[in-house]
């Protein structure tokens, strides 16, 4: 067993080393929401990997904008994977790890309901390209007579890969606490109507996920994201409405206008700046000595803009300290001078 272990973590990391590349999408999956909640400050702050939260309760995408960042993300992965059983990073690009994703069963463990047993079977049956021509022919008696499918199975394999060619969109809005919160809210996008209408009806449904009160120190963040039809995984390098319950108007027009610049002029987008549609970014972007998670929750309750975030504007809000004032403004004037954080900076034809 131990033999079969080390052969398994040597494919993953030889998988690793491949996968994970400048401004490529990578997701890791852990065990369980609690974990992953434990570890999530940690990929949010490593610097230039663009961790973030993917709404299904144990997941964490890195976009890594340069090398740097990209070593900087194996580290992250190989020291969680070490530090307990309970913490192991399981799954990388949403099939097994050590499984080919063109294999027989890197096709089928993508699909949610097939287990690694049922694709594993099947790879004994076929071998790709039949599996390829079975499901774009759309043929669910062929593919249930395979071994470890049956009816059911196979009439979901060929929903989820017919919804994957057809390019239809989503906003799908879950709060970090999700299967806490009840079912997640989902807009189907109508990309010949009118997006900003669209995001705007979806913003206020969403925000039931959430405490409509900014102050609230027990609420986590709520997520807004781009999904396919087949809801399980956001869109890479696509934008995140991220808000504590309350999504601010100008926040909402900014993502709207980002929404249409990808799914109308094919724009991909990767870094902070450009992934993030939120209220008090510097607060994800920047280390901040001195400043808590209650100062963080009194300057967002404020009203204040992200360029309002000014020495003399800071200090006028109740409870914030001059040094604590200083430090934020010091911060936000240094983000604004940066190039990669005007607009969008990494466009991808």
């Amino acid at each position: 067993m131990m033999f079969d272990s080390d052969i398994e973590n040597r494919v993953f990391r030889r998988r690793l080393m491949k996968e994970v590349a400048p401004g490529m999408p990578v997701n890791f999956s852990f065990y369980s929401p609690s974990i992953k909640v434990q570890v999530m400050r940690h990929a949010e702050t490593l610097p230039g990997a663009n961790g973030r939260y993917m709404g299904n309760a144990v997941t964490i995408e890195f976009v890594p904008e340069d090398p740097a960042a990209v070593e900087r993300v194996r580290e992250y992965v190989w020291h969680w994977e070490e530090f307990n059983d309970f913490t192991a990073i399981r799954k990388i690009n949403h099939v097994r790890r050590g499984v080919c994703p063109e294999s027989v069963a890197g096709i089928l463990e993508r699909v949610k309901g097939v287990d690694k047993r049922a694709a594993a079977k099947v790879s004994e049956a076929v071998d790709p390209d039949e599996l390829w021509e079975l499901i774009r022919c759309g043929d669910v008696k062929d593919l249930a007579r395979l071994p470890g499918v049956g009816e059911k199975r196979a009439q979901t394999i060929i929903e989820f890969y017919e919804n994957e060619r057809s390019g239809r969109r989503f906003l799908y809005a879950a709060n970090r606490n999700d299967r806490l919160r009840g079912l997640p809210v989902v807009t189907e996008l109508d990309p010949s109507g009118d997006i900003e209408g669209q995001v705007w009806e979806h913003a206020t449904r969403a925000q039931i996920l959430g405490n409509p009160d900014p102050l609230s120190g027990e609420e986590p963040p709520g997520h807004t994201t781009v999904r396919d039809a087949n809801l399980l995984h956001p869109l890479p390098m696509t934008p995140t409405l991220m808000g504590r319950g309350v999504y601010y108007p100008e926040q909402v027009e900014e993502f709207a206008r980002t929404l249409k610049r990808i799914m109308l002029g094919g724009e991909r987008l990767a870094g902070v700046g450009a992934l993030r549609i939120q209220r008090g970014k510097i607060f994800h972007t920047a280390e901040l000595p001195g400043v808590g998670e209650k100062t963080k929750a009194r300057v967002m309750a404020s009203g204040l803009l992200d360029h309002e975030y000014t020495y003399e504007n800071l200090l006028e809000i109740p409870g914030v300290t001059e040094s604590q004032a200083r430090t934020l403004a010091e911060a936000a004037l240094e983000a604004q001078m940066k190039p990669e954080n005007s607009r969008t900076e990494v466009r991808a034809s």
